[in-house]
């Protein structure tokens, strides 16, 4: 899973010039660094949602996504915006049980809190066929009950596949059993394994 030689601009403003990095497969790696530094824009071109300018990315299959926004149909129930990717209702159901969500599958979306609607947005995250996971800031607005149970979650789920984290805190990389973070600055990069 590589990304060579990536170069993106946005009006004149180089965000990546020369990127290089490489993802571990079946593994778990954080991405950190300051903010404005690219980190949605690289996020962005794993998913597809950007071109870049220049270089490639290979390798990373179907690819499902937590965005920083949670991005859920408001007006339609828990249950019918995870059923959106997936027919599995009851696989669907035990997620919500495990996330302290049991008895919200009919409430409509735009009746719950912030926290809950990150646990709803990262259940059909994982509802989702994929080969590689991105989560980007996971576990924003969330308690630290919440945290811990969805990060449990998310370990149980991905099993072997490939998990990739975008996060501002380096305890994430814990709670995740993170193998490898990566730090950079949109020019340098370094990695550490864990």
């Amino acid at each position: 899973m590589e990304i060579r030689n990536i170069s993106k601009s946005f009006e004149g403003k180089v965000v990546f010039s020369s990127l290089n990095l490489h993802i571990h497969e079946g593994c778990t790696t954080i991405i950190s660094g300051a903010s404005g530094i690219g980190k949605t824009t690289l996020f962005n071109l794993i998913l597809g949602l950007e071109e870049p300018d220049g270089g490639a990315i290979e390798g990373f299959g179907k690819v499902s996504a937590l965005f920083q926004e949670d991005r859920l149909i408001e007006s339609l129930s828990v249950m019918n915006n995870l059923l959106l990717v997936t027919q599995d209702k009851k696989r669907a159901e035990n997620m919500l049980s495990s996330l302290s969500l049991f008895g919200e599958e009919k409430s409509r979306v735009f009746t719950l809190s912030g926290g809950m609607k990150r646990r709803i947005a990262l259940i059909r995250a994982l509802l989702t066929d994929y080969d590689t996971l991105l989560l980007d800031e996971p576990f924003t607005g969330l308690d630290d009950e919440s945290k811990r149970a969805s990060a449990s979650l998310i370990k149980k789920e991905v099993a072997s596949r490939t998990l990739i984290v975008i996060t501002h805190e380096k305890s994430d990389a814990d709670l995740l059993g993170a193998e490898y973070i990566i730090s950079f600055d949109g020019v340098e990069v370094s990695e550490q394994r864990l």
